[in-house]
């Protein structure tokens, strides 16, 4: 019992590196204890350590899902807490799955089992995690290290490339405090060794500033109930209205995540004299809206789309939707245990094509909500463009840790790319990044006010932008080669 209460401990620890804590050293401690307690377990007991980690991991780390249940979900409190519940549980099997494989694999070589492969399992779990069942990039370790001045590996190797170094640190941690070992240094070298060279790489500069442009993020902050009533409909477009009037020639305005609930046809007059006011006076303005599905014009079912207004041109169809929150998995089947729980969604369409808005010069590259977790994706667009966007509406996490959590991983986006990030949204927190992951200006929760700065606009690429995560997919892969090689050899010298 006492190894599972320090199990669940070291697993509450964990959250505490990410925002909005940012103690990141406390991430690397809790990886480093449960480290050494599943050193001290046996093979059957490592998964259920892990697990019980994860429970207080995802119990504390995603606790804002319990906030959009019980206030947005129309659930009860005892409901609230057992959907919550269930999903922290199915979690914890990842964190369990890491531990039993760490345990089962790992040799009699500390230094290897605890520098290399260690790292390897947690991150292919991370990896794992990210794809499995449409994917959860949340809490990656890699990320807790963004905006801060020890993340210059993250434009290089990315957040997955800096989960592995940061637990290189956790691995060596435990090496250092290890009695028997005769010689310790070399742990704590390392240690070194990762933090001078992610200091002295932060300060390269991988692109290069070509101009500035003049932005004001708008933050509606409506409720959902006043989002969709005609009274809430009205006040945005007249805020709408008043940005366009109010905003010097070539600036960019941008408005949150389906700001406009209606498609352009159905505000065809308004749009109209929107665009022409827009245009001549070189205007951007950039915004969620909902679009019909062209072939199907009479459907229910809308593209959550992010389109440019004047100046900018182009749309972008949201590609990686929320399961649940956007589209029902295997619908023949859930849908009807939903319907009896009194729960109703309706499906978004999903997009076709990643695609870029055009303004002047610029090419923007954007994605929405949920997205802007998926490395990959975002790189898709990221690398051939100018300035990164992500709208969304975190209004269904109030102001729980969510919404920090969804801005921290926007900035390694930023720091990945090097390149500025606009974030909108409807109640916060909307925010200006700078390319190093640093926050320049940022709206709290609730706050309805413009948001106004100038951006750097920049070019060029790097080393992540070219590669991706493909350099750290093929390390996973070689180091597992190796493992299971040496397993082999050992089990044949053995006999």
């Amino acid at each position: 019992m006492k190894t599972y209460l320090i199990a669940l401990f070291c697993g509450l620890l964990f959250p505490l590196g990410f925002a909005p804590f940012n103690i990141w050293p406390l991430t690397i401690l809790s990886l480093s204890l449960i480290l050494h307690l599943i050193n001290k377990t046996s093979v059957k007991g490592a998964f259920l350590v892990g697990w019980i980690y994860g429970i207080g991991l995802w119990g504390l780390g995603i606790s804002w899902v319990y906030v959009s249940i019980y206030y947005h979900g129309n659930q009860g409190l005892v409901s609230s807490f057992i959907i919550t519940f269930v999903f922290v549980s199915l979690l914890s099997l990842y964190t369990g799955l890491a531990a039993y494989l760490f345990k089962k694999l790992k040799t009699n070589n500390e230094y290897l089992d605890y520098l290399i492969f260690f790292p390897v399992v947690w991150v292919s779990i991370e990896v794992l995690r990210s794809y499995l069942f449409t994917g959860f990039p949340w809490l990656i370790v890699g990320t807790s290290l963004a905006g801060t001045s020890i993340g210059g590996w993250i434009p290089i190797l990315g957040s997955y490339g800096v989960s592995i170094l940061t637990l290189m640190i956790s691995g060596s941690l435990v090496l250092m405090f290890k009695k028997e070992l005769k010689i310790n240094w070399y742990p704590a070298l390392i240690i070194m060794i990762i933090l001078v060279s992610s200091f002295t790489l932060y300060k390269i500069n991988w692109t290069k500033e070509i101009t500035t442009i003049q932005a004001s993020i708008y933050q509606p902050n409506l409720t959902l109930e006043e989002k969709w009533s005609s009274k809430g409909v009205r006040q945005t477009m007249a805020l709408v209205e008043s940005s366009v009037l109010n905003a010097d020639e070539g600036e960019f305005i941008f408005f949150p995540e389906t700001a406009l609930i209606f498609d352009k046809e159905e505000m065809q007059p308004w749009i109209s004299d929107l665009e022409r006011q827009a245009t001549q006076r070189n205007i951007s303005l950039i915004s969620g809206i909902f679009a019909k599905d062209s072939e199907n014009p009479d459907s229910i079912e809308r593209y959550n789309r992010v389109q440019g207004f004047g100046a900018t041109k182009g749309h972008y169809d949201k590609i990686h939707l929320v399961p649940f929150g956007e589209f029902i998995p295997f619908k023949d089947y859930i849908g009807k245990i939903l319907d009896i729980m009194g729960i109703s969604l309706v499906n978004t369409l999903p997009g076709e094509a990643y695609s870029s808005l055009i303004s002047n010069q610029l090419s923007i590259s954007t994605s929405i909500c949920y997205e802007i977790a998926f490395s990959e994706l975002v790189r898709k667009t990221a690398k051939s463009g100018n300035l990164l966007v992500t709208i969304s509406n975190d209004t269904w996490f109030g102001a729980s840790i969510g919404p920090e959590q969804h801005l921290e991983i926007a900035q390694s986006r930023a720091l990945e790319h090097q390149k500025s990030l606009i974030r909108a949204t409807n109640s916060g927190i909307s925010a200006i990044i700078d390319r190093r992951g640093k926050i320049v200006q940022r709206q709290d929760f609730f706050e309805k006010k413009e948001l106004k700065g100038e951006i750097s606009i920049y070019e060029g690429n790097t080393p992540f932008s070219i590669i991706g995560n493909y350099l750290i997919y093929g390390y996973i892969i070689l180091m597992y080669m190796y493992l299971f090689q040496l397993k082999r050899t050992n089990v044949l010298n053995k006999s």
